[in-house]
């Protein structure tokens, strides 16, 4: 038996099915909010994730060179090559209001909600440079995830800006920063003792300590333009009728082109608890394509949100249709191309399956109704409809069906 790669999944028959149910959900509501279609391909140059993604990233890539000796990648993420799009694209209506749900792939451990192939259903905003863009990008997602039942979450809010003045009041130089920040990014996976220590590692114990203050609490730093877009930030959620916000001073963000508000969604209880979307504002990202473009966005992690989903769905019979023919196959064809036609959804099983087998396959897919097509029906202009939610047998005109 050939086995599939680590860290990827199969998807088949209902659980497939309720995948692309989750989808159609995801892109149903971002279309509410006004946001259209962007696609983006799988293969780009490497050279767009090493130069604009950032570190974290690049050591995730999937890369290889093609035949021709050109360094390509598989996208790790969609960020990067819809900007790449949009600032090529300069005759664009501004603001720039996009949805783009696709596969991605990075080389990371395997985990519960972490695979290396999975979908990302992001939302965007390019060339609005109002806090109020960032307040609309997370009501979409806050009304994306309770629509479709996902409710126990809080939504942590902090500013890159923020974190930066608070680097720059400590005298901590640049590139020791970015370290820093890194260390910080995992301190829910690994607490607060362990990144002290590795930040001091880095920029010592009494500069470390200062940042965990900072992050307890105890500590304030000045920072005017942070401060003012994060607390807009919040009046503008308040005007969403958005309550379930917390400031959290430790939220960074891994990737390197934030530069503005940062948020991101954490599941409190049920089959997935930890972060299930985030996003932030990354100005600065156009400017590597020789544009100013300021954008906001956030990602939904779907591989994430699906088990939740799933957790919640009710696996009850469908309003399908199974048309079975009994010993009329050329019949059965014609009522289930003309139900078809009708908009119906409609199985079709051929007398070669006895009516026994047809009707266990039709309860094992949840199909409710079969419809039931005999010689000794047609000589009457009938066919019998079977309810096998209800088991209860119909008799119906074949032009009332």
């Amino acid at each position: 038996m050939v086995e599939r790669i680590k860290g990827t999944r199969d998807f088949i028959g209902a659980e497939a099915a309720l995948r692309q149910q989750l989808l159609n959900k995801i892109r149903s509501s971002y279309s509410l909010f006004g946001f259209e279609p962007v696609e983006t391909p799988s293969l780009e140059y490497l050279q767009l994730f090493t130069e604009k993604s950032g570190p974290e990233i690049e050591n995730q890539l999937y890369s290889f060179e093609d035949k021709k000796g050109e360094k390509l990648a598989l996208r790790p993420e969609q960020t990067v090559s819809k900007m790449r799009v949009i600032t090529n694209n300069k005759s664009l209506i501004k603001p720039i209001k996009t949805y783009s749900i696709g596969t991605v792939w990075r080389y990371e451990d395997v985990a519960k909600g972490r695979l290396r192939e999975f979908i990302q259903a992001d939302v965007d905003i390019y060339g609005g440079k109002s806090v109020f863009y960032d307040a609309e990008i997370i009501a979409c997602v806050d009304f994306t995830l309770k629509s479709i039942g996902i409710k126990d979450y809080k939504i942590h809010l902090n500013n890159r800006k923020i974190l930066q003045d608070m680097l720059d009041s400590f005298g901590i130089e640049f590139e020791a920063g970015l370290q820093v920040l890194r260390e910080m990014d995992k301190l829910d996976k690994v607490g607060i003792e362990s990144v002290e220590k590795s930040i001091a590692d880095i920029i010592g114990k009494e500069k470390s300590r200062k940042i965990t203050d900072f992050i307890t609490g105890k500590l304030d730093v000045k920072s005017e333009v942070g401060g003012k877009e994060l607390n807009d930030l919040v009046q503008y959620l308040e005007q969403y009728g958005i309550k379930n916000y917390v400031i959290d001073r430790k939220l960074v963000r891994g990737l390197a082109y934030y530069d503005g508000n940062i948020f991101e969604f954490i599941a409190d209880s049920g089959p997935y608890k930890g972060t299930i979307a985030a996003g932030g504002r990354y100005d600065m990202l156009s400017k590597q394509f020789n544009s100013d473009l300021p954008a906001t966005g956030c990602t939904i992690g779907f591989e994430r949100i699906f088990e939740i989903f799933k957790s919640t769905f009710k696996d009850e019979f469908s309003e399908k249709s199974c048309v079975i023919s009994i010993d009329n196959d050329k019949e059965a064809i014609k009522i289930a191309m003309s139900l078809r036609s009708k908009g119906k959804t409609v199985d079709l099983l051929l007398s070669d399956l006895s009516l026994s087998k047809a009707l266990t396959y039709c309860n094992s897919k949840k199909i409710r109704y079969a419809i039931l097509v005999g010689n000794k029906d047609l000589k009457e202009g009938l066919a019998t409809v079977r309810d096998l939610k209800e088991k209860k047998d119909t008799k119906l005109k074949l032009s009332d069906l």
